[in-house]
């Protein structure tokens, strides 16, 4: 634990702070409490690498993780064949930034901005499958991650930097050597090769084609096969777990024409089943006698090559196949109110109980089964170029990416649900991501620099916790696909995610704060794949609250109805609901009260606990005043802007009160440290 927590400190202390320039009529008083911005060293000076583990050499030895390609950051593209003309961003260093620019504007397409809002301000929310503009009151504290440069994106650019990572990996061989290895002490009709990969919850949005993860596959089973080993015995599973089956076309997607239709002639493609015993076996214990319960493919594997997309820095590492390929009951060991709650940040996977269980039973399975493990980072250009306003403050906006935002707002209100729907989910939405970086190897060390290239320039400095806080979850998530955003998924989004898109133990709210949601929260349910989390919600969370929801866990986990959806690919397993309601135990548990602002239903709210009101600026006045009543004097508000995606590195007063709010030693009604 505390080499990982070395390791994520590492990544996330990769350069200076830099203050912003407030706006010129914000007060004296109001600077004090401006954000700045983490940025990364100049390019070519790094960081201190971390300790190496016991499973992987120093990753110092490889070289530096960023090499130039006529000014490209091309981290783990340092193989000879990755060639200047492949390359098609540019990230030109100027001698010294504009006067008033940010320091790093440079590698940014719109730099981060911290600023007090103006009278009248006005800014574009996400509203569910929808929009609003919304005005903030007064001298609230915007906090905008900004939007960093457009990484490599063509297809032979990214396929050039795979192959890189696949001849030079970190920890481990080249895969075609280890290949070649089995092939020889096995023969080739006798080596059994898993390939896994992360299921349509990452990226998002969905990836145009190719997928990343499709040249990922294609360049290892090239290899595979001109190594000798006999197509037969190569297997493609997706790592689900309990979430819904992908359907034939996102198979296709993910993996290629050429991939799937030549496996699924043979019978070689498939979604782990984490619920039925026959589709798992047990393969040993960790050392706090958590059994370790796997996809049976993976045990008869002889080796497994895991293709991952990393959105961001909670996913990746052992948690790839140590939860996609794991069975329900090895889940309920970390999928728990009691770990989520001593979860300092799902985003900070050295403070993450979660991850420290993860971690334990990952190593099992890397023991049981030679894993070469593929883990690559993208860039945030989400959206496609009519619709990159998306990820831009208001106030950036030019007159013609005002006119959209606000023509957007207007006609999506009149919309039907489906047709809504369809626009962010269908085809018209793809993310146009490039690739900021791809490593392969032995699965910590390759995680490593995966966390460095996560957190470079997208960790944001904060002076001082929020007393409320502002956020606005979209309905593009990881659990949403194809489907209507519903109550437990807008708790799971905006207590959950967005909530814990902190970095060393301390979030941007301050505990006992006030949380401010904006979202429609309609009290649609999407059948038949969200029928299990309607029936949780209405007969486990809203008579038996967060403190004893989970006495009707195994009623659901063992309900064949409710587990027959997920069987035929229409859902997610019965108990996945529970662990959508426990992704939120951690902000659940710390924050006061929330507000929910233009809620269209009351039963959802009223479940939750919510109270409603229909503009952000009438929330912010009763959650200060709800805040004064509790003691605090002049409370102030922050809005977090998501998307573009960033991540709360919070300063407080004295290291005696940080320590405290890291440790959870904080009373509850004052948000102060006990004895204070």
């Amino acid at each position: 634990r505390a080499a990982a927590m070395t390791t994520t400190a590492a990544a996330m202390t990769m350069g200076t702070r830099v203050r912003l320039v407030p706006a010129p009529d914000i007060p004296r008083a109001a600077r004090r409490t401006a954000v700045r911005r983490a940025t990364s060293t100049t390019i070519g000076h790094h960081a201190a690498r971390p300790a190496p583990s016991r499973q992987s050499p120093s990753l110092s030895s490889f070289g530096s993780s960023r090499r130039r390609t006529r000014g490209v950051r091309t981290r783990g593209a340092h193989h000879p064949r990755v060639h200047a003309s492949s390359i098609a961003a540019s990230y030109d260093t100027p001698d010294a930034p504009a006067p008033g620019a940010h320091p790093r504007a440079h590698r940014y397409e719109h730099p981060p901005e911290t600023y007090r809002s103006a009278p009248g301000e006005k800014f574009l929310m996400q509203f569910g499958e929808s929009m609003r503009i919304e005005e903030l009151p007064e001298g609230t504290r915007v906090v905008y991650p900004g939007v960093r440069k457009n990484a490599p994106s063509s297809p032979s650019a990214m396929r050039a930097m795979v192959e890189s990572a696949l001849d030079d990996p970190v920890g481990q061989p080249p895969l075609r050597e280890k290949i070649r290895a089995l092939v020889a002490a096995k023969g080739s009709r006798n080596v059994k090769i898993l390939f896994a990969f992360d299921d349509v919850s990452l990226p998002l949005p969905p990836m145009r084609s190719p997928d990343i993860r499709r040249v990922i596959m294609e360049e290892c089973e090239r290899r595979c096969v001109e190594e000798g080993v006999d197509p037969r015995c190569i297997k493609f599973v997706c790592s689900i777990a309990l979430h819904r089956f992908i359907r034939p076309d996102e198979f296709r997607h993910i993996c290629g024409d050429y991939l799937y239709d030549k496996y699924s002639k043979l019978g070689a493609t498939s979604n782990y089943n984490a619920v039925d015993e026959e589709h798992s076996v047990v393969i040993g214990r960790t050392e706090l006698d958590e059994e370790v319960k796997v996809c049976k493919d993976f045990a008869e594997a002889d080796m497994l090559i895991y293709a991952n997309c990393n959105y961001v820095a909670m996913d990746g590492g052992y948690k790839s196949y140590a939860t996609g390929l794991v069975h329900y009951t090895t889940l309920r060991y970390n999928h728990d109110s009691e770990t989520l709650k001593k979860t300092r940040s799902l985003m900070d996977p050295a403070r993450s109980s979660l991850h420290t269980s993860i971690i334990r039973i990952g190593k099992v399975m890397q023991k049981h089964t030679d894993v070469f493990h593929v883990e690559t980072v993208l860039d945030d250009n989400r959206f496609p170029f009519y619709l990159r306003w998306v990820q831009i403050l208001f106030r950036q906006m030019n007159w013609i990416q005002k006119a959209m935002a606000r023509i957007s707002c207007f006609f999506l209100r009149f919309l039907p649900n489906w047709l809504r729907l369809w626009i962010f989910w269908g085809p018209l939405v793809r993310g146009q991501f490039g690739l900021v970086q791809c490593v392969a190897g032995e699965t910590e060390a390759v995680h490593a620099r995966t966390l460095e290239a996560n957190y470079e320039d997208a960790v944001v400095d904060v002076d001082g916790q929020a007393d409320v806080l502002i956020l606005a979850p979209t309905c593009i998530g990881p659990y949403t696909k194809d489907t209507y955003l519903n109550p437990l998924l807008v708790n799971t989004y905006a207590l959950g995610y967005y909530y814990n898109m902190y970095v060393e133990g301390i979030p941007l709210l301050r505990q006992g704060g006030a949380l401010i949601v904006v979202n429609p929260m309609p009290y649609k349910w999407t059948e038949p794949t969200h029928t299990a989390y309607k029936a949780i919600f209405e007969e486990a969370v809203a008579p038996l609250g967060p403190d004893r929801f989970e006495e009707e866990q195994e009623r659901f986990a063992t309900d064949e109805a409710l587990n027959d959806i997920y069987r035929k690919g229409l859902g997610p397993a019965a108990v996945h609901g529970f662990y959508m309601y426990t992704w939120a135990a951690h902000g659940m548990e710390k924050v006061g009260k929330v507000f929910v602002v233009g809620a269209e239903d009351a039963r959802g709210p009223d479940v939750l606990g919510w109270e409603r009101h229909d503009s952000v600026v009438s929330a912010v006045r009763a959650a200060k005043a709800w805040l004064r009543g509790r003691g605090t004097k002049e409370p102030d508000a922050t809005f977090w802007q998501c998307p573009p995606v960033g991540y709360a590195r919070v300063s407080v007063g004295s290291e005696e009160e940080a320590a405290a709010i890291r440790a959870g030693n904080v009373c509850k009604k004052t948000g102060r440290p006990r004895g204070n």
